[in-house]
């Protein structure tokens, strides 16, 4: 009988080592030793050693919790990183880099259809520079591309995807600087549009009409936070196009507007306006509102009406008179 008591003594001892310290082992085993029974010394040994696995097992599930917390950290972090890389997504902006999808009604060319806008984008962070006494300067690389369907008469298509009216594609640099009051951006973009087959079968006219517009623009923005408000302006210079003659000068304001006290769905304003010389220097209009979703996503997804209006911001269209509205959702991914 003591043979087996010294080993029960030996197994809980074994058990609980790791997990308590050797005063409070010991304390509770020698609680266990003045119990006159034998039969009571067991039931006290085997309490002790399940009590003392079961708080293992605690301490196990609560280290694997503190580990995953750590990781989302970490991970919210390092994300977090990126983004003061740039400057803040502008809501409004037609050119920021991201994915989109917006169904609605477009006036163009004279006639009011049903049209798609897709959007493809990235935006990433490649070079750090340091400044002695200033903040850091960011190198970010990005691109884009940008097409536009004309969905009026979906069911008697060919491909059943619309008719493509045109693509936009845009690639570039920039340099960033996130300063305590304000930021700035200075970029230098590649833009070159290509209008799509099915529009140029329906538009024989293009095919002596199509241009083939390219051209490269040194732009600078800066913005800044007002509270809520945030505001941003700058202008473009064209650096280099195709066909040549274009107007070179390019100008660009706007601001947003986030709703405090909504962390998992915050209501969103913005309004960007754009011009350029070649248009005549009307202003296009572009105004978003609705709900930026932060619940279950990595990344906030938006959710707007979108309504645009002035002169066309796709393609070789830059003079003709255009508007949309519609339904988009936005990831700046």
């Amino acid at each position: 009988m003591h043979l087996k008591l010294i080993l029960i003594l030996l197994i809980a001892w074994t058990s609980v080592q790791s997990e308590t310290t050797n005063e409070t082992l010991l304390e509770a085993l020698q609680n266990c030793q003045h119990i006159e029974s034998d039969y009571g010394r067991l039931v006290c040994y085997d309490n002790l050693s399940k009590a003392q696995q079961e708080s293992a097992t605690a301490q196990s599930s609560q280290a694997a919790i503190n580990e995953d917390v750590s990781t989302k950290q970490t991970a919210a972090i390092e994300n977090n990183r990126t983004v003061t890389k740039q400057l803040p997504v502008l809501v409004a902006d037609l050119d920021e880099a991201g994915f989109k999808y917006s169904v609605g009604r477009m006036d163009l060319l004279g006639h009011e259809f049903d049209a798609m806008l897709v959007s493809l984008g990235h935006r990433v962070n490649v070079a750090d520079f340091s400044l002695s006494n200033q903040p850091d300067i960011f190198f970010n690389v990005f691109a884009q591309i940008r097409s536009q369907f004309d969905v009026e008469e979906l069911s008697t298509r060919n491909n059943r995807g619309g008719a493509l009216i045109n693509t936009d594609f845009t690639v570039g640099g920039e340099l960033v600087q996130i300063r305590p009051d304000w930021q700035w951006r200075l970029s230098y973009r590649h833009r070159s549009t290509h209008l799509g087959d099915e529009f140029l079968i329906e538009n024989q006219e293009y095919l002596d009409k199509r241009l083939n517009l390219s051209y490269e623009t040194l732009k600078f923005l800066a913005f800044k936070s007002l509270g809520q408000w945030d505001i941003y302006g700058g202008g473009g210079f064209i650096t280099r196009m195709e066909p040549s003659g274009l107007h070179q000068f390019q100008w660009q304001a706007g601001g947003q507007y986030k709703v405090s006290g909504f962390p998992d769905f915050t209501p969103v304003l913005g309004m960007d306006l754009a011009a350029w010389a070649e248009a005549d220097r009307n202003l296009n209009v572009t105004l978003r509102a609705g709900i930026e979703i932060n619940k279950w996503f990595n990344r906030p997804v938006n959710i707007f009406l979108e309504y645009q209006e002035g002169h066309s911001p796709y393609g070789q269209f830059f003079t003709e008179d255009f508007n949309y509205f519609g339904l988009s959702v936005y990831n700046h991914w």
